[in-house]
């Protein structure tokens, strides 16, 4: 069992919500590159975020706590999500790879700061941290391929 408190609830509803944006932008990003081995990695990235979504949504559900999204937060990461849309339109590579790197960045960011509102040793914090730890892997994967050349 989970203990943990209220406050300490409540970054994590931004972070599935952010999850949830960032598996759509991958899923996205897969259809739109034109590179087979990047579109199989968005694809898995994408199904990984999906995964911790799941999980936290668990995690959260099991708590019982209420969600304290607010309308500005939900706008803000609809826009994220609409200007990376737009950076995969055309599907080239850099953008999407720029946008996919600018996108993990935010979230890493993001899940920092959930981290530090948790006390050590408490479960949650040990689920974002790993969490944490396996997007590090994935935005240095995304920046390791960009240094690939790219053709167009």
């Amino acid at each position: 069992m989970l203990m943990t408190k209220e406050a300490n609830i409540q970054p994590v509803y931004h972070l599935i919500a952010i999850l949830e944006d960032a598996k759509k932008g991958y899923i996205t990003a897969s259809e739109k590159v034109r590179d087979d081995v990047l579109s199989l990695l968005f694809e898995r990235f994408g199904y990984q975020r999906g995964r911790y979504s799941s999980e936290l949504k668990n995690i959260v559900s099991q708590l019982k706590v209420p969600s304290a999204i607010d309308q500005f937060t939900l706008s803000l990461l609809h826009r994220t999500w609409m200007d990376l849309k737009t950076s995969f339109k055309f599907g080239k590579k850099e953008t999407i790879l720029h946008a996919c790197i600018k996108g993990e960045e935010t979230a890493i960011k993001n899940y920092t700061k959930a981290i530090e509102q948790i006390d050590e040793g408490n479960e949650l914090r040990q689920i974002l941290e790993r969490q944490l730890s396996e997007m590090k892997c994935v935005l240095n994967t995304i920046k390791e391929y960009s240094q690939i050349p790219v053709n167009q």
